[in-house]
């Protein structure tokens, strides 16, 4: 059974895509489906038909478009030929078959023949083969093991497909609500679906441990949060000066002074002589007195200490202070050197602060050896310097670690090198470190889902499916090899004879049209059966409009009247376009029960499209036998876009599909306002004021339909609305159906219709019309609602 159509280019048809306009709605049994002239219905049977002839129609070459089963199966323009049980009836079929119809000159009726009886061999052998086929509703025969068998398969197929589905939805729902959604799994912008996340899963199936620590998956999201870092430039790698300060601190300790009149006293003790000399230059701006003691100081005093403390003492003791000054500022900068050049640890990736945490370590200890051997020096110096007379020795072992110092900046320069050139590449570590993350997401949730087991379990049932459907795939080849023979035999009972008679029976029969009919004749020359319309015993020419739609449809009816009769009817699928043209009220009524007795009534089809643009015909099609829960109603549409027109498939609407004719619509509206249960008007409000404001023109318009049925005595049925009120017609009444429904009517533009109003006024008319009892109890069940309502 077809269930969807999707038309991408078909004529006027163009990018129709049926989920978007159909939502779950899907093709039934049934279909009825309505359209005005030229709105597309011809171009829709026109797909249908392509599966029955096996090509594309002319003109139609660059078509594009889909039909789906009810077993998802997907037929396109490419695999037509795939089916050979559709059979349409549209304007296509009358051109092809009946084209002497139409060209009375050129054009010819095709001969088709019907099962005669004259072989008896080929009539048993026919009558075993449907015995061996036998009947589903029977439970007989290959036919229905075939059916059992397609029962079977179809029930694990949908339980296989169930779980697959709720497989799918466990990926779908991870892949898009957590995976998708995380910027340490995806990219965010970028694509993830469940294609993605099976791709994944195939990844980590096949490949290596994707487990991460918790250490790990920190370190992969610190290189995810990572920003560009600046360019860090190479630091200078001069070789610091520590053999030049060592040679000149060598020389200012080692010299040695020239003493001519010294104190004694002085230079046996090193720290009264610094003590004196502190207090010498401390009272260089008041010699005559001692600070300290308070006696007088001699001018010869002085002379005796500025004999002691020499001018060249005191410009060593100068270069002593500035050599030890030089070393110390040296120090202090290559202690800061670092920071100076931003060498710090935050400019670095993460992938390498590890690296420069050792790098850093090892240039703490360096410089720290090389302070310390300074410092070594700077002690000698502050000793000659505090005993400025005596000459000091440095020592030669000191260690100089200035390429110690340099090979570390090498070792810095490197790094930053690598650091920089990361930069490039930081994109693709970022991706490297999505996927781990990923990856390690994903494991663990296959994990809890127990993904590879339900895979397992699935594979096994697809295999177990696959095994049943070995037997099936030879009961339908058997199943095709007896139709096939079938028909040989059938070939050999065929009457052409017996094809025109059916064709003039149910002219006769359904339509009660003597006056034409279809008769067989044999050419002499070629010895070909032909079929001619006759008007009695003559050639009949000049047929009506009504004449050819019967003849037409007759003539399909009983071409199809073997496979009608036959096992294999459950396999039709028949669509009948438009059968309506020109034909008046009775013939309409007579195509309707022709359908009805011949396919609809015994159900004699597996499924039935019907379009119409005949609305006479649409009512009477409602009451085809049918079931309500396996019947579809649709409308094609033609509508304007842009520059070009464009077909569609859409819902009926429940005024078209429902009702029988406009006049139970209308009652339907007047009694939803006075229904007990305020669902119905409720949930009009809610939705659209549109009907609550139709609400006027609907009761006038039900009147004036009622009013001229009873008394069509008028042009203006409005004119006897007093005798449906008894004489007196309720002020409300008179009110809303003439000042409500006429907008021109005072200001009635700028009013709010009353509710409550409304609301009374329903109540008089259904109290008026409930008089006539019988009419109103029917109304009540042509719209299915409850014909004892209380009217308060």
């Amino acid at each position: 059974m077809i269930t969807k159509v999707n038309i991408s280019n078909f004529g006027l048809f163009n990018d129709f895509q049926w989920t978007k306009r159909l939502n779950d709605s899907n093709f039934q049994e049934v279909n009825i489906i309505y359209g005005r002239n030229y709105s597309g219905k011809t171009t829709l049977s026109r797909i249908f038909r392509c599966f029955e002839q096996h090509v594309i129609p002319k003109n139609y070459s660059e078509s594009r478009f889909e039909i789906i089963d009810d077993n998802n199966n997907s037929y396109t323009q490419d695999n037509i030929s795939t089916n050979n049980f559709v059979r349409v009836y549209n304007t296509d079929f009358v051109n092809d078959n009946l084209s002497w119809l139409h060209d009375d000159k050129n054009g010819s009726i095709r001969p088709f023949t019907l099962l005669g009886s004259d072989n008896i061999s080929a009539k048993k052998r026919i009558e075993n083969i449907e015995k061996e086929l036998g009947n589903i509703e029977e439970h007989r025969g290959l036919l229905y093991e075939q059916e059992q068998m397609k029962k079977q398969i179809s029930s694990k197929e949908q339980e296989l497909q169930k779980r697959k589905n709720e497989l799918e939805n466990k990926l779908k729902s991870e892949a898009n609500q957590n995976i998708k959604k995380s910027p340490y799994y995806v990219q965010q912008g970028e694509a993830y679906n469940v294609t993605n996340i099976r791709n994944d899963i195939n990844t980590i199936l096949n490949g290596n441990d994707y487990d991460l620590n918790e250490e790990k998956i920190a370190s992969h999201k610190k290189i995810i949060d990572e920003r560009i870092k600046s360019t860090i430039n190479n630091i200078s790698t001069n070789k610091p000066k520590f053999e030049e300060y060592k040679l000149k601190a060598k020389n200012l300790v080692e010299k040695k002074i020239t003493i001519s009149n010294t104190i004694k006293e002085l230079l046996d003790d090193n720290i009264l002589q610094e003590w004196v000399n502190k207090g010498r230059e401390l009272h260089k701006q008041n010699k005559e007195q001692c600070a300290f003691c308070g006696n007088s100081i001699t001018s010869d005093r002085w002379r005796i200490l500025d004999e002691h403390f020499s001018k060249e003492s005191e410009e060593l003791k100068k270069k002593l202070k500035e050599e030890k000054e030089k070393i110390e500022k040296s120090i202090e900068a290559l202690k800061n050197y670092l920071d100076e050049k931003k060498i710090i640890k935050d400019n670095y990736y993460i992938q390498y602060q590890n690296d420069f945490t050792d790098i850093h370590n090892k240039w703490s200890e360096t410089i720290q050896n090389y302070i310390n051997s300074m410092e070594l020096i700077i002690n000698v110096i502050q000793k000659r310097y505090d005993d400025i007379f005596n000459p000091l020795f440095i020592d030669d072992d000191i260690i100089d670690y200035s390429n110690e110092i340099i090979s570390v900046l090498n070792e810095f320069n490197a790094l930053s090198v690598k650091n920089n050139e990361k930069t490039n590449t930081l994109n693709n570590d970022k991706k490297l470190s999505r996927d781990s993350l990923r990856y390690n997401e994903i494991k663990k949730f296959i994990s809890i889902i127990n993904y590879e087991k339900e895979g397992e379990h699935l594979c096994k049932d697809e295999e177990e499916i696959s095994k049943l459907k070995q037997p099936l795939e030879d009961i339908n080849k058997k199943i095709e090899t007896l139709y096939s023979e079938k028909k040989e035999e059938e070939s050999k009972l065929k009457d052409e004879g017996k094809a025109a008679s059916k064709v003039n029976n149910h002219l006769s029969k359904f339509f009660g049209h003597d006056g034409l009919s279809l008769e067989h004749e044999v050419e002499m020359d070629s010895k070909q059966t032909k079929f001619v319309i006759k008007r009695g015993n003559k050639k009949a020419y000049n047929l009506s409009e009504g004449e050819c739609s019967l003849i037409s449809f007759c003539y399909f009816i009983a071409k199809m009247e073997d496979e009608l009769s036959g096992t294999e009817n459950k396999q039709l699928i028949i669509y009948i376009d438009d059968p309506i043209s020109s034909l008046d009220s009775n013939h309409i009524f007579f195509m309707f029960s022709l359908i009805e007795t011949i396919i609809a009534k015994d159900k004699r089809y597996g499924q039935l499209f019907i379009s119409t643009h005949n609305l006479e015909f649409l009512k009477y099609l409602k009451r085809l036998t049918l079931s309500k829960d396996t019947t579809n109603y649709y409308v094609v549409e033609k509508k304007k876009k842009g520059d070009e027109y464009r077909c569609s498939i859409e819902k009926m609407p429940s005024y078209m599909k429902d009702y029988v004719t406009e006049y139970n619509f209308l009652f339907s509206e007047i009694y939803k306002m006075v229904k007990p249960s305020k669902g119905d008007r409720a949930k009009c409000f809610e939705n659209s004021f549109t009907w609550f404001y139709n609400l006027p023109n609907n009761m006038r318009k039900f009147l004036e339909c009622y009013l001229f049925y009873r008394y069509p005595n008028t042009d203006d049925p409005l004119k006897n609305l007093h005798k449906l009120f008894d004489n007196n017609i309720p002020p409300l009444v008179n009110r809303l159906i003439n000042e409500y429904s006429h907008l021109s009517w005072g200001d009635r533009g700028s009013l709010v219709s009353d509710v409550d109003e409304a609301e009374t006024v329903a109540k008089h008319i259904l109290k008026a019309i409930k008089k006539d009892n019988e009419h109103f109890e029917a109304l009540c069940d042509s719209i299915g609602e409850d014909k004892n309502i209380l009217i308060e």
